[in-house]
Formats: structure tokens, sequence, C-alpha cells
């Protein structure tokens, strides 16, 4: 986790400064406007929002960040990076490389799954979402790795975080089923 922190310091504090700005601000709109944040459907409609734009806005600055690497990758066969990967890097670059590109993925689509409560379409958003990234890492000179691999564990993690979605939202019907008798 160390070198994920290490990695990723550059963006940790734009990261921080954007949360913070789009926090005030739709705040300040949200007062403007007189809107209030009076009951937990609408708590959970703007934290979801939140979620939502941090969310995007985290998966930009980690995807698009550019490295040190003096050409851009193309990588289209299905598990190719993945396979080579296993054979030539160390076991932290292999936690790194899989596991964070699943995880990139739950909270933007854990987030949208619950405002649109749908399944599938959350998923075929991450899934278009991922390849937008992709596309737009070969297309510009960051010395990324372009790989259809990377699409796959998006994907997968935009299903894991509709997953979490739909237990979340099931278990706010619960809540209200027990203490608003609705």
């Amino acid at each position: 986790m160390g070198i994920l922190v290490e990695a990723f310091s550059p963006v940790i504090p734009i990261f921080i400064i954007i949360f913070m700005i789009i926090v005030v601000v739709t705040l300040f709109i949200n007062i403007k406007s007189g809107y209030q944040l009076d009951t937990v459907s609408k708590k959970l409609r703007y934290f979801s929002i939140m979620g939502l734009i941090m969310s995007l806005v985290g998966i930009f600055l980690v995807t698009l960040m550019p490295t040190s690497n003096e050409s851009d990758i193309v990588v289209l066969t299905p598990l190719e990076s993945i396979k080579d990967m296993w054979y030539y890097a160390t076991t932290e670059a292999i936690f790194n490389s899989i596991v964070m590109n699943i995880v990139l993925f739950i909270p933007i689509s854990f987030f949208l799954y619950c405002l649109i409560k749908r399944g599938i379409l959350t998923v075929l958003l991450c899934l278009v979402l991922s390849i937008f990234i992709e596309t737009t890492q070969y297309l510009l000179p960051i010395g990324r790795v372009t790989s259809v691999d990377d699409v796959m564990l998006n994907s997968i993690g935009g299903i894991i975080g509709v997953f979490f979605g739909y237990l979340i939202l099931k278990s706010k019907n619960v809540y209200y089923l027990m203490f608003r008798g609705k």
C-alpha cells in the first residue's frame, strides 16, 4: 500500500483540493436554492452524487497521470498483459496492477448504481468509461499501457460495485421498513 501512496502522491493534494472545492460549491448551491438535505433519501442522493463525481476525478487523475515510459504500449490480446506480468513481474506489481484496476472502478459503479438503480446499465457505463480511458491513454503522449485486460478488470470492479450498491440499497429499504413504517 505504501508503494501506491508513493506512486500517487502527486495527485493526492490535487484530489483533496478538487474535493473541497466541489463540496463547498455544491453546498453553496444547495443553500442558495433552498434545497435542504433533511431526509435520508436526499442525503443518500447527495452522497451518491458527490461520490460519483469524486470517483470520476480520482479515476481520471490516476489513469491519465503521465509515466516515465518513453513510448505508449498497446496490448489488444485478452489476458496477454496479465500472463506477462504473472511470469515476469513481482508479486507486488501483479497485486498493484490487477487488484487496483478492479478496485478503481468499485466506487464509481457503487455510487452510479445507488443513483440509477440499474445494474446492467451501470456495468455498461463503466465499460464505456474504461474503453474511453484506455483510448485516451493511447491517444495522449503520457507513456501509459493501453490494454484490453484493464477494460476487463475495470468491468469486474464495476460488477463488484453494483453488488455492493445493491446490498446498501436493500439495507436502506430494511431501515425504512423498520423505522419509518413505509
